[in-house]
């Protein structure tokens, strides 16, 4: 249950992007097109995990013993961004020149908004998760929110027909816009999904 609970939780009521509002930069690059959503989310849903994963026991049984649990950040930040580029460089290997390069680039980009994301993985470390379960189901459901952030604005995005908005609120005014009505519906939500499981 204590899985269950961390998993919803992280997901719907703390979502990383919606719910606290931080790695907005990350959905607005990768909401162009639902198709590259869905392997943008995927590929930061992983590294989010695997930064959740190896930095729980990281920040439990090293840092906070040691009495540097300050460092936690910058622990997050290194495993995201090794987990980020060990995806690419496996995507990449078998690529042309071209698009290796453009891969790497995407996995440059990644690694910037996963140090945005450390933070708030790393606050969620320090307070909340005591046991390995709920490190577990928060790792995961910290991805899964900004996976269901990324692609649900991607979609949302696309269905927006830009000869119907006015002429000021074009481009990223819209989607400003829309970011904060997506924000304010996982808000309104908040509280509902992780008590479920209590």
């Amino acid at each position: 249950m204590a899985f269950l609970n961390a998993l919803f939780s992280a997901a719907l009521d703390q979502n990383i992007v919606f719910g606290q509002l931080v790695g907005m930069v990350i959905v607005f690059l990768a909401a162009e097109r639902p198709q590259d959503a869905f392997r943008l989310g995927g590929a930061l849903w992983v590294a989010t995990f695997a930064a959740g994963l190896i930095g729980w026991p990281l920040y439990t049984y090293v840092l906070a013993p040691w009495g540097i649990d300050y460092m936690a950040p910058v622990v997050y930040v290194l495993v995201s961004a090794a987990v980020i580029f060990a995806l690419g460089a496996a995507v990449a290997a078998p690529r042309a020149k071209a698009e290796r390069s453009r891969i790497y680039q995407l996995c440059a980009l990644l690694a910037v908004n996963a140090a945005v994301l450390a933070v708030p993985l790393s606050m969620a470390a320090s307070a909340d998760v005591t046991t390995f379960d709920t490190a577990l189901g928060a790792a995961i459901g910290a991805g899964m929110g900004l996976f269901i952030a990324v692609v649900a604005f991607a979609f949302i995005h696309d269905r927006i027909d830009e000869r119907l908005v006015p002429g000021v609120l074009r481009g990223v005014p819209i989607s400003l816009v829309t970011a904060a009505l997506m924000a304010l519906a996982f808000t309104g939500v908040a509280g509902i999904a992780g008590g479920l499981f209590v």
